[in-house]
């Protein structure tokens, strides 16, 4: 990773002189960080994340409406990448290392002086930057697989039946079973071959399917073998897009094939996989031939969820992809491309909205609206509905009775 790559940062804590210090004083950008928001609440910080995409997230533990490391849970699901570093008192850090420690890349004791606070920033920054790192150094060994992978998927005679397929593949150093399902993946970086994508993709996915790859030119090609189905394909896709964004300063372009049950048709999903990523390099992000869910109608059915579950309060852009089979970060990007805005945004209009309505069409207490609106917090709702329309639940009711009089 090149050390001037600059990593934005939102920060995250209720003591409003406290993050406006932060905000204010630390010299971000001679860090190597960018500073793209500030949040003074735990909520408010989950819109920020979907909205802003940081790669840091500096957080306090104990704050309003959602604590901090139910905010790392649900951001990281948005966001598998994201960085967190947790800024607060000594009894908060053991509260918060119970489930999460591993994915925390720093615990910062409070008070804490800026001085002291720019040297623990310098510190995460170069701790940052070697994770990153490490997703692009090259595995060795692999050097026969990647032959016969690309043996397989470039040679179009080369139609091996699945247990041969297979046999080769685990010969070389590959396990995978010959009944196993198949899907060709095409990468490439918009600036031309980067040696770094192999590595770093076959890291990323090996995690989740049985994975090899190759490069050819200036792109990367993946064979992906699962006996459990790609459920978790586009979540893996998600995090390689991000780690490439962090690490070498662009996001992956990804084209798919389908999915097919032999390995004897890795050449035809290699050819699929291959036209998918030219149609990904005019669109700028992914593009998965047919057989995959379209998004624009995965899209639709998330927005008529909306409509329909408003006043659950567990609805959530992670809960809504994990009913579509798709991952939160990639579901999140297409409802903002196709409809202009973020889904949590778009849930928070619509609770809005049947809030007025019902508070100027009904005699329902404000704790009746805020439970019907999906707010089980009634001090939450009423600090929702005044930032949305500048005043008080208690106040638009006010002034519509006076309006009527």
């Amino acid at each position: 990773m090149e050390k001037h790559q600059v990593l934005t940062v939102l920060v995250a804590d209720d003591e409003p002189e406290l993050l406006g210090a932060v905000c204010q004083l630390i010299d971000w950008e001679s860090l190597g960080f960018r500073l793209v928001g500030r949040a003074g609440n735990g909520l408010d910080a989950l819109q920020l994340v979907e909205a802003l995409q940081p790669d840091f997230l500096l957080t306090d533990i104990r704050m309003p409406f959602i604590s901090g490391t139910a905010l790392t849970r649900q951001a990281k699901a948005v966001q598998p990448l994201l960085q967190v570093a947790f800024l607060s008192g000594y009894d908060d850090f053991e509260y918060a290392k119970a489930g999460i420690e591993d994915e925390i890349v720093a615990y910062l004791l409070k008070p804490i002086s800026m001085a002291e606070l720019t040297e623990e920033l310098r510190k995460i920054h170069d701790k940052i930057e070697k994770r990153l790192a490490s997703l692009t150094r090259p595995q060795g060994g692999a050097e026969a697989l990647r032959m016969v992978t690309a043996t397989m998927l470039l040679d179009e005679y080369a139609r091996p039946e699945p247990p041969a397929a297979a046999e080769s593949l685990r010969s070389a150093g590959m396990e995978i079973r010959g009944d196993e399902h198949i899907v060709v993946a095409a990468l490439s970086l918009p600036d031309g071959a980067h040696p770094e994508l192999l590595p770093m993709a076959e890291r990323i996915f090996s995690r989740a399917f049985s994975c090899c790859g190759f490069s050819s030119g200036d792109r990367t090609v993946l064979l992906l073998a699962s006996g459990n189905g790609f459920g978790r394909l586009y979540a893996s896709l998600d995090e390689l897009r991000q780690a490439t964004r962090c690490a070498l300063g662009a996001e992956a372009l990804a084209g798919l094939s389908k999915e097919y049950a032999s390995l004897g048709e890795g050449h035809t999903a290699y050819l699929e996989a291959m036209e998918a990523l030219k149609i990904a390099r005019r669109g700028g992000g992914l593009y998965a031939a047919g057989g995959w869910d379209d998004m624009a109608m995965l899209c639709a059915r998330a927005l008529k969820i909306i409509e329909k579950e408003y006043m659950d309060e567990e609805l959530s852009l992670q809960s809504v992809s994990e009913r579509l089979h798709i991952s939160a970060n990639y579901l999140g990007a297409n409802i903002k491309k196709f409809y202009g805005d973020t889904f949590m945004n778009l849930l928070i209009q619509k609770r809005m909205d049947v809030a007025l309505k019902l508070l100027w069409g009904g005699s329902s207490r404000i704790a009746e609206v805020s439970r019907r609106c999906g707010y089980a917090d009634q001090s939450y709702f009423g600090y929702c509905f005044k930032k949305y329309y500048g005043k008080s639940p208690a106040r638009m009711r006010q002034e519509q009775k006076e309006a009527n009089a």
